[in-house]
Protein backbone atom coordinates (compact mmCIF):
# COMPACT_ATOMS: atom_id res chain seq x y z
CA UNK A 1 0.00 0.00 0.00
CA UNK A 2 1.29 3.44 -0.93
CA UNK A 3 -0.67 6.34 0.53
CA UNK A 4 -0.53 9.81 -1.04
CA UNK A 5 1.89 12.08 0.77
CA UNK A 6 0.62 15.43 1.99
CA UNK A 7 2.16 18.83 2.59
CA UNK A 8 1.05 21.69 4.88
CA UNK A 9 0.28 23.97 1.94
CA UNK A 10 -1.65 21.40 -0.10
CA UNK A 11 0.83 21.54 -2.96
CA UNK A 12 2.29 18.33 -4.43
CA UNK A 13 5.23 16.79 -2.63
CA UNK A 14 8.48 18.08 -4.14
CA UNK A 15 10.30 15.51 -6.24
CA UNK A 16 13.95 15.98 -7.28
CA UNK A 17 14.91 16.17 -10.92
CA UNK A 18 18.14 14.28 -10.23
CA UNK A 19 19.42 12.15 -7.36
CA UNK A 20 23.11 11.46 -6.90
CA UNK A 21 25.25 9.52 -4.46
CA UNK A 22 28.54 11.19 -3.57
CA UNK A 23 31.39 9.13 -2.12
CA UNK A 24 35.00 10.13 -1.63
CA UNK A 25 38.41 9.11 -0.34
CA UNK A 26 37.91 5.37 -0.48
CA UNK A 27 41.72 4.87 -0.20
CA UNK A 28 41.72 1.24 -1.29
CA UNK A 29 45.12 -0.27 -0.55
CA UNK A 30 47.16 -3.11 -1.97
CA UNK A 31 45.76 -6.51 -1.00
CA UNK A 32 46.44 -7.37 2.62
CA UNK A 33 47.58 -3.86 3.57
CA UNK A 34 45.63 -1.81 6.12
CA UNK A 35 45.06 1.87 5.37
CA UNK A 36 47.04 3.89 7.91
CA UNK A 37 47.98 0.54 9.48
CA UNK A 38 44.54 0.48 11.10
CA UNK A 39 41.65 0.41 8.64
CA UNK A 40 40.49 -2.23 6.16
CA UNK A 41 39.47 0.20 3.40
CA UNK A 42 37.70 -2.53 1.38
CA UNK A 43 35.56 -3.48 4.35
CA UNK A 44 34.83 0.19 5.03
CA UNK A 45 33.71 0.72 1.43
CA UNK A 46 31.61 -2.42 1.58
CA UNK A 47 29.55 -0.77 4.34
CA UNK A 48 28.68 1.96 1.86
CA UNK A 49 27.82 -0.64 -0.78
CA UNK A 50 25.54 -2.46 1.66
CA UNK A 51 23.76 0.80 2.48
CA UNK A 52 23.32 1.63 -1.21
CA UNK A 53 21.95 -1.84 -1.92
CA UNK A 54 19.52 -1.41 0.97
CA UNK A 55 18.34 1.88 -0.54
CA UNK A 56 17.88 0.27 -3.95
CA UNK A 57 16.00 -2.61 -2.35
CA UNK A 58 13.70 -0.07 -0.71
CA UNK A 59 12.85 1.38 -4.12
CA UNK A 60 15.23 4.34 -4.31
CA UNK A 61 16.76 5.20 -7.67
CA UNK A 62 19.95 7.11 -8.38
CA UNK A 63 21.05 8.88 -11.54
CA UNK A 64 24.78 8.73 -10.84
CA UNK A 65 27.36 7.79 -8.25
CA UNK A 66 30.16 10.37 -8.00
CA UNK A 67 33.44 9.31 -6.38
CA UNK A 68 35.57 12.40 -5.84
CA UNK A 69 39.12 11.17 -5.58
CA UNK A 70 41.74 9.34 -3.54
CA UNK A 71 40.17 6.23 -4.96
CA UNK A 72 43.24 4.23 -3.99
CA UNK A 73 45.96 4.94 -1.46
CA UNK A 74 49.02 4.24 -3.62
CA UNK A 75 47.73 3.76 -7.17
CA UNK A 76 47.86 -0.03 -7.12
CA UNK A 77 46.22 -1.22 -10.39
CA UNK A 78 44.54 -4.13 -8.63
CA UNK A 79 43.02 -1.74 -6.07
CA UNK A 80 41.36 0.20 -8.92
CA UNK A 81 39.99 -3.07 -10.27
CA UNK A 82 38.62 -4.02 -6.84
CA UNK A 83 37.02 -0.59 -6.54
CA UNK A 84 35.29 -0.92 -9.91
CA UNK A 85 34.26 -4.45 -8.99
CA UNK A 86 32.54 -3.16 -5.85
CA UNK A 87 30.74 -0.14 -7.29
CA UNK A 88 29.93 -0.89 -10.92
CA UNK A 89 27.67 -3.90 -10.13
CA UNK A 90 25.31 -1.47 -8.38
CA UNK A 91 24.09 -0.57 -11.89
CA UNK A 92 24.37 3.14 -11.21
CA UNK A 93 26.45 5.18 -13.66
CA UNK A 94 29.76 5.85 -11.88
CA UNK A 95 31.61 9.14 -12.36
CA UNK A 96 35.25 8.83 -11.31
CA UNK A 97 37.51 11.67 -10.20
CA UNK A 98 41.16 11.22 -9.23
CA UNK A 99 42.87 12.56 -6.11
CA UNK A 100 46.40 13.21 -4.94
CA UNK A 101 46.84 9.61 -3.72
CA UNK A 102 45.93 8.26 -7.14
CA UNK A 103 48.45 7.62 -9.92
CA UNK A 104 47.19 9.46 -12.96
CA UNK A 105 48.38 7.00 -15.62
CA UNK A 106 47.00 3.98 -13.77
CA UNK A 107 43.73 5.73 -12.99
CA UNK A 108 43.30 6.67 -16.65
CA UNK A 109 44.02 3.12 -17.78
CA UNK A 110 41.99 1.20 -15.18
CA UNK A 111 38.90 3.42 -14.79
CA UNK A 112 38.70 5.73 -17.81
CA UNK A 113 39.56 3.15 -20.46
CA UNK A 114 42.75 4.92 -21.64
CA UNK A 115 44.82 1.93 -22.71
CA UNK A 116 47.95 4.06 -23.10
CA UNK A 117 47.64 5.48 -19.58
CA UNK A 118 48.11 9.13 -20.51
CA UNK A 119 50.11 11.32 -18.13
CA UNK A 120 48.13 14.44 -19.04
CA UNK A 121 45.27 15.65 -16.88
CA UNK A 122 41.82 14.97 -18.29
CA UNK A 123 38.57 16.90 -18.15
CA UNK A 124 35.50 14.67 -18.25
CA UNK A 125 31.99 15.54 -19.38
CA UNK A 126 29.01 13.43 -18.35
CA UNK A 127 25.29 13.83 -19.03
CA UNK A 128 23.15 12.54 -16.18
CA UNK A 129 19.49 11.64 -15.64
CA UNK A 130 16.73 10.01 -17.62
CA UNK A 131 16.60 13.16 -19.75
CA UNK A 132 20.41 13.46 -19.86
CA UNK A 133 19.84 17.07 -18.82
CA UNK A 134 22.32 17.45 -15.96
CA UNK A 135 25.88 18.15 -17.05
CA UNK A 136 28.69 16.93 -14.77
CA UNK A 137 32.19 18.24 -15.44
CA UNK A 138 35.11 16.51 -13.70
CA UNK A 139 38.33 18.48 -13.25
CA UNK A 140 41.74 17.07 -12.35
CA UNK A 141 43.09 19.16 -9.46
CA UNK A 142 46.08 16.91 -8.78
CA UNK A 143 49.79 17.65 -9.10
CA UNK A 144 51.83 14.50 -9.85
CA UNK A 145 53.96 13.43 -6.86
CA UNK A 146 52.48 16.18 -4.67
CA UNK A 147 49.60 16.40 -2.19
CA UNK A 148 48.25 19.88 -2.80
CA UNK A 149 45.75 20.90 -5.47
CA UNK A 150 46.20 23.10 -8.52
CA UNK A 151 44.09 24.28 -11.46
CA UNK A 152 45.54 25.75 -14.65
CA UNK A 153 44.97 29.53 -14.66
CA UNK A 154 43.98 29.24 -18.35
CA UNK A 155 40.92 27.19 -17.37
CA UNK A 156 38.43 30.11 -17.61
CA UNK A 157 39.50 30.84 -21.18
CA UNK A 158 39.23 27.22 -22.32
CA UNK A 159 35.88 26.71 -20.58
CA UNK A 160 34.17 29.89 -21.73
CA UNK A 161 32.74 28.37 -24.95
CA UNK A 162 31.50 25.28 -23.08
CA UNK A 163 29.80 27.06 -20.20
CA UNK A 164 28.34 29.66 -22.55
CA UNK A 165 25.80 27.00 -23.53
CA UNK A 166 23.70 26.19 -20.44
CA UNK A 167 22.66 22.59 -19.83
CA UNK A 168 18.90 21.92 -19.48
CA UNK A 169 19.33 20.79 -15.87
CA UNK A 170 22.34 22.91 -15.05
CA UNK A 171 25.95 21.90 -14.38
CA UNK A 172 27.78 20.26 -11.49
CA UNK A 173 31.56 20.54 -11.20
CA UNK A 174 33.55 17.77 -9.49
CA UNK A 175 37.15 17.95 -8.29
CA UNK A 176 39.08 16.27 -5.51
CA UNK A 177 40.63 19.23 -3.68
CA UNK A 178 37.85 21.25 -2.13
CA UNK A 179 37.75 25.00 -2.78
CA UNK A 180 36.85 25.51 0.90
CA UNK A 181 39.22 26.26 3.77
CA UNK A 182 40.43 22.91 5.19
CA UNK A 183 39.50 21.73 8.70
CA UNK A 184 42.94 20.68 9.97
CA UNK A 185 46.67 21.55 9.96
CA UNK A 186 47.95 18.98 7.47
CA UNK A 187 45.05 19.52 5.12
CA UNK A 188 45.78 23.25 5.19
CA UNK A 189 49.18 22.45 3.66
CA UNK A 190 47.79 19.94 1.17
CA UNK A 191 44.90 22.20 0.13
CA UNK A 192 43.82 23.58 -3.21
CA UNK A 193 46.04 26.65 -3.52
CA UNK A 194 44.17 29.91 -3.26
CA UNK A 195 45.07 31.05 -6.76
CA UNK A 196 43.38 27.91 -8.04
CA UNK A 197 40.36 28.66 -5.90
CA UNK A 198 40.19 32.02 -7.65
CA UNK A 199 40.64 30.29 -11.01
CA UNK A 200 37.64 28.08 -10.31
CA UNK A 201 35.62 31.08 -9.13
CA UNK A 202 36.43 32.94 -12.36
CA UNK A 203 35.70 29.89 -14.49
CA UNK A 204 32.17 29.35 -13.21
CA UNK A 205 31.17 32.98 -12.60
CA UNK A 206 27.90 33.71 -14.41
CA UNK A 207 27.59 30.15 -15.72
CA UNK A 208 24.90 27.55 -14.97
CA UNK A 209 26.99 25.75 -12.32
CA UNK A 210 24.60 24.79 -9.52
CA UNK A 211 26.92 22.84 -7.26
CA UNK A 212 30.56 21.87 -6.71
CA UNK A 213 31.28 18.38 -5.33
CA UNK A 214 34.65 17.59 -3.79
CA UNK A 215 36.47 15.48 -1.22
CA UNK A 216 39.98 15.43 0.28
CA UNK A 217 38.99 16.77 3.72
CA UNK A 218 37.89 13.37 5.09
CA UNK A 219 34.77 14.88 6.61
CA UNK A 220 31.42 16.16 5.39
CA UNK A 221 31.45 19.93 4.87
CA UNK A 222 29.55 22.60 3.00
CA UNK A 223 30.24 26.19 2.06
CA UNK A 224 30.17 28.60 -0.85
CA UNK A 225 32.47 29.61 -3.66
CA UNK A 226 30.98 32.96 -4.54
CA UNK A 227 27.31 32.20 -5.11
CA UNK A 228 27.83 28.49 -5.85
CA UNK A 229 27.37 25.91 -3.06
CA UNK A 230 30.25 23.54 -2.35
CA UNK A 231 29.63 20.09 -0.84
CA UNK A 232 32.47 17.95 0.52
CA UNK A 233 31.88 14.23 1.01
CA UNK A 234 33.38 12.48 3.99
CA UNK A 235 35.74 9.56 3.47
CA UNK A 236 34.31 6.05 3.42
CA UNK A 237 37.28 5.00 5.60
CA UNK A 238 38.07 7.67 8.22
CA UNK A 239 36.94 11.05 9.51
CA UNK A 240 38.99 14.13 10.36
CA UNK A 241 38.45 15.47 13.87
CA UNK A 242 37.97 19.27 13.65
CA UNK A 243 38.00 19.42 17.47
CA UNK A 244 41.51 17.99 17.78
CA UNK A 245 43.98 19.94 19.90
CA UNK A 246 45.44 22.92 18.00
CA UNK A 247 48.24 21.77 15.74
CA UNK A 248 47.18 18.11 15.93
CA UNK A 249 45.92 16.01 13.04
CA UNK A 250 43.49 13.46 14.48
CA UNK A 251 41.16 11.05 12.69
CA UNK A 252 38.64 8.43 13.76
CA UNK A 253 37.37 5.30 12.07
CA UNK A 254 34.05 6.93 11.32
CA UNK A 255 32.75 7.30 7.78
CA UNK A 256 29.96 8.75 5.66
CA UNK A 257 28.68 9.42 2.15
CA UNK A 258 26.37 12.06 0.73
CA UNK A 259 22.93 11.87 -0.85
CA UNK A 260 22.47 14.79 -3.27
CA UNK A 261 19.03 15.73 -4.57
CA UNK A 262 18.72 18.38 -7.26
CA UNK A 263 15.36 20.19 -7.44
CA UNK A 264 14.24 22.80 -9.98
CA UNK A 265 15.13 25.69 -7.67
CA UNK A 266 17.41 24.23 -4.99
CA UNK A 267 19.37 21.19 -3.85
CA UNK A 268 19.72 19.15 -0.66
CA UNK A 269 22.69 17.25 0.72
CA UNK A 270 22.00 14.55 3.30
CA UNK A 271 25.01 13.07 5.07
CA UNK A 272 24.57 9.30 5.40
CA UNK A 273 26.60 7.85 8.30
CA UNK A 274 28.20 4.47 7.68
CA UNK A 275 28.67 3.54 11.32
CA UNK A 276 25.88 1.01 11.76
CA UNK A 277 23.73 3.01 14.18
CA UNK A 278 20.83 1.21 15.88
CA UNK A 279 17.33 1.70 14.48
CA UNK A 280 14.98 3.79 16.62
CA UNK A 281 11.74 3.31 14.65
CA UNK A 282 10.45 2.43 11.17
CA UNK A 283 6.93 3.76 10.58
CA UNK A 284 5.00 2.36 7.64
CA UNK A 285 2.71 4.39 5.35
CA UNK A 286 -0.39 3.83 7.47
CA UNK A 287 1.39 4.86 10.67
CA UNK A 288 2.70 8.02 8.99
CA UNK A 289 -0.81 8.80 7.76
CA UNK A 290 -2.15 8.31 11.27
CA UNK A 291 0.25 10.85 12.70
CA UNK A 292 -0.67 13.33 9.96
CA UNK A 293 -4.37 12.79 10.65
CA UNK A 294 -3.84 13.67 14.32
CA UNK A 295 -2.31 17.03 13.36
CA UNK A 296 -4.87 18.77 11.12
CA UNK A 297 -3.99 22.20 9.70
Amino acid sequence: MTLPLRTPDGLPVEVPDYTLLHLSDTHLTSAGVLYNQRVDADLALDRAVVEIRRAIGNGHQFDALVVSGDLTDTGDPEAYRRLAGMLEPLNIPVIWCNGNHDVRTTYHRELLGDEEGSTDSKIQFHWVGADLGLRVIVLDSTVPDAGHGYLDPRLPESFAPILARPAPGGTIVVLHHSPLPPPSPLLSYFALDRRSRQTLFTTIAGADVRLILSGHHHMAQSGMLGSVPVVVAGSTAIRTDPFARPGHERTTSSASMNLIRIYPDTYTCSVIPLDGADEVFDLDEAQCAGIIDRHPI
